[in-house]
């Protein structure tokens, strides 16, 4: 703090006694507070420099230098204390030390300096804009006066730096903004490795580009400031008094990310470093306050991610405590009591406890009073306020509050930035309260102006995508509510523009899975209301387009790019050289930060994190790149209708399901036809889907049927009559599949049966749609005529563009001789043995081996996830008798169980698979999704389809281990023959559906169709082409 050193005051000075005698008793008390931190100390120093300057005439050369010094004194006691009283003596000590010293005077800068050091000091404490303007006046002069190489320039460069920083908090100037993070930058460039001042100077860039970021929302400000923020961490020295404010600032930034994209890894380690700052901060240092706010705020978030009382309420004993450590007039007090006014609101929403609300409104209005006239942080403050009026009129009716709520949500637009960030959430924060006030009082330009609130915060390109998101889909509802169906078309091709950008490239594969929980429903709710309003084409193209997103990118992402470099060869390849780097970077393992780990760790995950977003921003301009070169304008678009159709298989047709609260419909797609055919279902509900879905997951339950068996499931649950899997496809057959065979032109089964391909969403997605039908437990009274099978073969597909892009591969793979891989793995689970796996795949071996058909069989130990891996990429058919397991909340740690651990579903489509053509999962639940990602289709078969596998066979639930080898024998049997008869050199798997078909046919046989059988063949699915 000191800016003239202690050890060198004695130099030039007069040898008069009295005055000097004082001044040493002064520097001797000031240098032992530099070691002790005692104010005691600091206190006696001050007195006896005044008592110096008492005794020295004003025009003394020495009397500048004690006026500086006393003034640095006082400022450091200031800073102990916060007695205005010091700072305000400290600024007339250092006016009048400037205008004792000469022009030109060596010390000029310093002076200066400390005199800005002053009055930004004064600001923290006041919040007067002239404070602050006064600091960057004086700091600028200062900067100005110094020579060139003067050791203390970088020193002075970072404090103006700070002080545009902090006039640019008050104020919202970009301009300051701006000019913080040049002298920042310019700063941290000039600071040569290794000296003292790099970890502050990084320190401080890093937080100037964190306000950025708050301001724009642009991804790139903030993982430089991550960046910069660690490095100054990991240079900072244990015991350094600077190490709770850069792990404090590391904290914030974490946390300021994890809003934005969801990360739960990221608010872990937010806390983390919170936790670690005030643990290293004594009792009683003025930065307590600030830094109980930040683990506060990380809690905060933490709750508001998990649900959990806990983490609410250490937040507010946090706030609390930092409220209580905040004197009066302090300019951030505004801020804490808003801080403990949103969490005592959480909390109100979760316990309904009224004497939290009430008490946070006092907050919000208390922060709104005392925050001043053009602080950018009122917006948010007004809109808070505003939530907590609509809150409290929905409790008591109370329309004077609704009034009010709508004034201050209007006013925290007013005064948002255009281009600021938080635009998108102040517009729809005013169109929620605009909502709930036309349901009260059925106002219908209430209803108009939300509409209008919501599509601007949905079509302006800044800010949080799922802000952005939500707004589309409120935004649409409200146009079709007020008739205006262009508008509600609009409403819905917005939301599902920026599906994308709430899924991007940037994050991980895990990550984007979980950015799309709760609104896989939207793309079903668009193509209802395209169908409602007859456009055919566009809820084909919307299906496509809002379906199976992460699948569709990964699939982009592995575009050949053979046309392309026809036309512009370097484009190409540095297209291919991107895709596969953000392949690689977006499929990494979600786990990678470490508990406990250093800063050395994390900077290493953290260059991952900053390399991916740099290949996202790349990849998006190559794009648009490529898109401008002649013929490539629909380069990796979402395809329209009409490309659709034109490319269907010739052997049967694709039926979308759409199953929402409003209507349920079918999409039949012919080859030739000119659009897509709707059937409606009119006597079809969601609500009975949800039933069966229901019926099913208890049926299955009480059956045991989770995981495949050796046993006979000794110990079942008693089965309600209305619940068993023959009732279930009765009611398939009748609400779905009948009308949608009706409507496909059938009325008795055909003597050649063709294929169906069905897209199923919604609770269909996990109902056997190809089992639906009427059966009979006595197999003399079936009827031809009553199921699905008598009239087509069936195949589920994720989305359309799936089957097409395995139409188009299955040319290549002609061409290639079938290679087998086999692995058996009867023992991964101890306590679950399924004998039945060795007799499978042996028998399967066997079938190879008499056909000449290349074979490789792993058993137990054999069978490591290395060694499975590097097989799956030199055999085009894999074959996997083993369990498995579908995650419950993160579908991509699914997998099956093998010796040496689990082969994930991750580590599957990571596999680039050339030669990839068929895949027969004899395991359970390997074709169970997600519930909460129903429209992602993410389980075992899907991924891997994903993986380059042209078709699938896997299993709906557990299969039964002694008819497990019996059924795979007749699939291969039917697949041998068939090349036998036709002369082939390799197995055709496009006709793994028909093998299927037969297989079950073959167990129906033996086994009829009662319940018991059902369960027996039912779950045996056919994916793909």
């Amino acid at each position: 703090m000191f800016a003239i050193s202690l050890a060198n005051q004695e130099q030039g000075r007069q040898h008069f006694s009295a005055p000097l005698s004082y001044f040493n008793a002064g520097t001797t008390s000031l240098e032992r507070f530099q070691e002790t931190k005692s104010t005691a100390d600091l206190s006696d120093g001050i007195e006896n420099v005044r008592l110096a300057i008492s005794l020295t005439p004003e025009d003394h050369q020495n009397m500048p230098e004690y006026l500086n010094l006393l003034g640095t004194s006082l400022l450091a006691r200031f800073e102990c204390t916060e007695d205005l009283t010091d700072i305000s003596a400290a600024i007339e000590h250092f006016q009048k030390s400037v205008r004792l010293t000469p022009e030109g005077h060596p010390h000029m800068p310093s002076i200066l300096d400390n005199l800005g050091a002053a009055f930004s000091g004064l600001f923290e404490r006041t919040d007067d804009l002239a404070d602050i303007s006064a600091a960057i006046e004086h700091r600028q002069k200062s900067v100005s006066l110094a020579p060139e190489g003067h050791p203390d320039l970088p020193m002075w460069l970072t404090s103006l730096g700070n002080s545009f920083l902090r006039r640019f908090k008050r104020t919202g100037d970009l301009d300051d903004l701006s000019s913080a993070i040049k002298h920042h930058q310019n700063l941290v460039e000039l600071t040569p490795t290794g000296h003292p001042n790099l970890p502050t100077e990084l320190n401080n860039l890093g937080n100037s580009l964190l306000t950025r970021f708050k301001q724009t929302g642009d991804l790139d400000d903030i993982s430089a400031a991550i960046g910069h923020l660690q490095k100054s961490v990991e240079l900072t020295p244990e015991g350094d008094l600077g190490m709770p404010t850069r792990l404090n600032s590391l904290g914030n930034s974490f946390l300021r990310r994890f809003e934005r994209t969801g990360d739960i890894d990221e608010l872990s380690v937010a806390i983390e470093h919170h936790k670690k700052a005030l643990k290293l901060t004594p009792e009683g240092h003025p930065s307590m306050p600030a830094l109980l706010t930040s683990l506060g705020n990380s809690f905060f978030r933490r709750f508001e991610r998990t649900g959990e009382l806990d983490n609410i309420s250490i937040a507010i004993e946090h706030y609390q405590k930092a409220l209580e450590l905040t004197l009066e007039g302090h300019p951030d007090m505004p801020m804490r009591l808003n801080n403990l006014g949103n969490s005592l609101m959480r909390r109100f929403k979760k316990t309904s406890e009224l004497a939290d609300l009430s008490t946070a409104i006092e907050h919000y209005q208390r922060s709104v009073e005392l925050t001043p006239k053009g602080d950018p942080a009122m917006t948010s403050r007004l809109n808070n306020l505003g939530n907590s009026f609509t809150i409290r009129s929905e409790q008591t009716g109370d329309l004077p509050d609704m009034i009010a709520a709508i004034d201050y949500h209007q006013k925290a637009v007013n005064l948002t930035p255009e281009g600021h960030a938080d635009m998108p959430r102040r517009r729809s924060s005013l169109g929620n309260v605009l909502m709930i006030h036309f349901k009260q009082t059925k106002n219908i330009r209430a209803c108009q102006v939300a509409a209008l609130n919501y599509r601007l915060a949905a079509t302006q390109n800044m800010g949080k995508p799922t802000v952005q998101l939500q707004a589309a889909g409120h935004w649409a509802i409200l146009a079709l509510m007020l008739g205006d169906y262009a508008e509600c078309l609009s409403a819905f091709g917005a939301a599902l523009e920026l599906l994308p950008l709430v899924a991007s490239l940037d994050q991980t594969v895990q990550n984007r899975h979980t950015s799309l929980l709760g609104i896989s429903d939207l793309t079903g709710r668009a193509i209802t209301v395209a169908l409602i309003l007859e456009s055919t084409d566009k809820a084909l193209e919307w299906f496509e387009q809002g379906r199976c997103l992460i699948w569709t990118q990964l699939n982009q992402l592995r575009t050949p790019v053979d046309h392309l470099r026809r036309h512009d060869a370097p484009i190409a390849e540095r297209f291919l050289a991107v895709a596969q780097a953000l392949e690689a970077s977006g499929s990494r393992p979600q786990s990678a930060w470490i508990e406990n780990s250093t800063i050395t760790q994390q900077i290493a995950v953290e260059d991952e994190v900053r390399s991916q977003l740099k290949l996202a921003r790349e990849f998006e301009q190559l794009l648009i790149k490529i898109r401008d070169l002649p013929d490539f304008n629909d380069f990796l678009r979402p395809p329209k209708a009409a490309n659709i159709i034109s490319r269907l298989p010739t052997d049967g047709p694709v039926v979308v399901v759409n199953v929402q609260s409003a209507s349920c419909n079918a999409l039949a797609l012919i080859h030739g036809a000119e659009e897509p055919i709707r059937i409606p279902l009119d006597n079809f509900t969601y609500e009975k889907a949800r039933l069966l879905q229901n019926q099913l997951g208890y049926h299955l339950t009480s059956e045991r049927v989770r995981m495949r068996d050796s046993d006979d499931r000794a110990g079942r649950v008693a089965r309600r009559p209305d619940t068993g899997l023959r009732h279930i496809l009765r009611e398939l057959w009748n609400g779905v599949v009948w009308p949608i065979l009706q409507g496909l032109g059938y009325s008795s089964p055909p003597v050649h049966r063709n294929r169906i391909w069905w897209c199923l969403t919604g609770p269909l997605a996990f109902m056997p749609i190809h089992a639906a039908g009427i059966y009979d437990s006595d197999p003399k009274a079936k009827v031809p005529g009553r199921c699905l099978s008598d009239f087509a073969v069936s195949s589920y597909i994720p989305t359309v563009t799936t089957l097409l892009e395995k139409l188009k591969n299955d040319v290549n793979l002609k061409r290639q001789n079938t290679k087998v891989l086999l692995l058996s793995q009867p023992n991964a689970l101890p306590d679950f043995p399924i004998p039945g796996t060795t007799t499978e795949t042996w028998g399967v071996y066997k079938q190879m081996q008499a056909t000449d058909i290349d074979a490789v069989l792993l058993e137990e130990g054999e069978g490591t996830k290395d060694r499975v891996t590097a097989e799956m990429g030199t055999h085009g058919w894999i074959h996997i008798a083993s369990h498995a397991s579908q995650h419950p909340t993160e579908p991509l740690k699914s997998g099956f169980y093998l010796r040496d651990g689990q082969l994930e579903l991750l580590e599957i489509i990571r596999q680039n698979l050339p030669s990839a053509e068929f895949a027969f999962l004899s395991a359970c639940q390997t074709s169970v999704g997600d519930e909460k990602l129903s429209e992602e289709v993410v389980h075992l078969a899907a991924g891997m389809l994903a993986a380059g596998y042209q078709g699938v066979t896997a299993t709906m639930w557990s299969i039964k281990d002694q008819y497990a080898p019996k059924i795979a024998e007749d699939f291969y049997e039917f697949l041998l023959r068939e090349k036998r008869e036709s002369g082939a050199h390799r197995l055709d798997s496009r006709r793994a559906a028909y093998a299927l078909d037969h297989a079950t046919r073959k167990i129906r046989e033996r086994l009829g169709d009662s319940e018991s059988a059902l369960l027996t063949w039912v779950p045996y699915i056919h994916l793909g082409l």
